[in-house]
């Protein structure tokens, strides 16, 4: 779901079926509060429910029956950040200058409440998150901080950046241990993530081109590598200089990877991107064994950005 006003959650099957599960009217006011509620929003399956995790508002939804409720929003406000789930909880990270934090949600507890579980070792924005092999896996984006010497305390703080781009770091939930594994091969920067079975799945983006990578290390930056897979086939002319791609990605049943992708042209970058077409809720599916990508039926108009989870009922 990508806007308050879109107060609906889409539902494509791999039967190529598409439909529609409208909200319960009591929810509709978490969705109309603020424009900018679930603009971001990132999608969170665990079991057969779908958590919709905005700035400053949760939703969790039934998929099988389209019950909805409002839950617990995360401890700080984020936008554009990573999140999935491990072992029956949900983690969150990244999208906030001001915090590090790394919070856990478990849908089970009867307290309704995210807790702080770590620090991250960068605070990271536009970041992708994914889940495998009891990893939680915070990728891409850029680097914030709010820090910067010489500034007194409770005094405005200017934001630095710094790329992040094919970065991961890898959080393993049971010992609360950071580890780093290799950055993604080719310097491409991290559009989009998912767990698999054990393996963690990215597509990057190269500027002109994708590219499709299977990490095989549980998280350990050593012992552990990249695999170079059949890229995601885009239309061509869809992805160059001047226009941003966008990939919700989950894994499904551990034998297939499906992806939503959107292209559009950079705010300010029109003419960069001369005759780049652009994509909007693209749906494709990777067979990870027989190492095929094929398309599956695009998602309803109007859904940009859309927020993806993989949910079998």
């Amino acid at each position: 779901m990508q806007q308050a006003r879109q107060a609906v959650v889409v539902t494509v099957t791999l039967s190529s079926e598409v439909d529609s599960l409208p909200l319960p009217p009591t929810l509709l006011p978490h969705c109309r509060g603020s424009s900018s509620t679930f603009a971001h929003a990132r999608a969170v399956a665990v079991g057969r429910e779908v958590f919709l995790i905005g700035r400053g508002a949760t939703l969790r939804v039934d998929a099988l029956t389209g019950a909805a409720r409002a839950c617990a929003p995360t401890l700080f406000p984020r936008k554009k950040f990573a999140a999935a789930a491990v072992g029956g909880r949900i983690y969150v990270a990244g999208g906030s200058a001001r915090t590090a934090a790394v919070e856990e949600y478990d849908p089970s507890a009867a307290d309704d409440a995210w807790r702080v579980v770590a620090e991250a070792p960068r605070r990271r924005y536009g970041c992708a998150g994914a889940g495998s092999g009891g990893v939680f896996y915070v990728a891409g984006g850029v680097a914030v901080s709010a820090a910067a010497p010489g500034v007194a305390r409770g005094a405005p703080q200017p934001l630095e950046a710094r790329a992040c781009a094919g970065s991961v770091d890898a959080f393993h939930v049971a010992s609360r241990a950071w580890a780093r594994p290799r950055a993604v091969p080719g310097g491409g920067c991290v559009v989009g993530a998912c767990g698999a079975g054990e393996h963690l799945y990215v597509v990057a983006s190269h500027a002109v081109e994708l590219s499709f990578w299977r990490w095989g290390g549980n998280g350990v930056s050593r012992g552990g590598g990249w695999v170079a897979l059949e890229a995601p086939p885009v239309p061509r002319g869809s992805v160059g200089l001047g226009m941003a791609v966008r990939v919700a990605m989950a894994g499904v049943g551990g034998d297939r990877v499906v992806a939503v992708v959107n292209v559009s042209a950079v705010r300010g970058h029109v003419a960069a991107a001369g005759g780049a077409v652009a994509v909007e809720g693209l749906v494709l599916v990777y067979d990870i064994a027989g190492g095929k990508w094929t398309r599956a039926p695009d998602m309803p108009p109007g859904f940009r950005r859309a927020a993806f989870a993989a949910v079998e009922c």
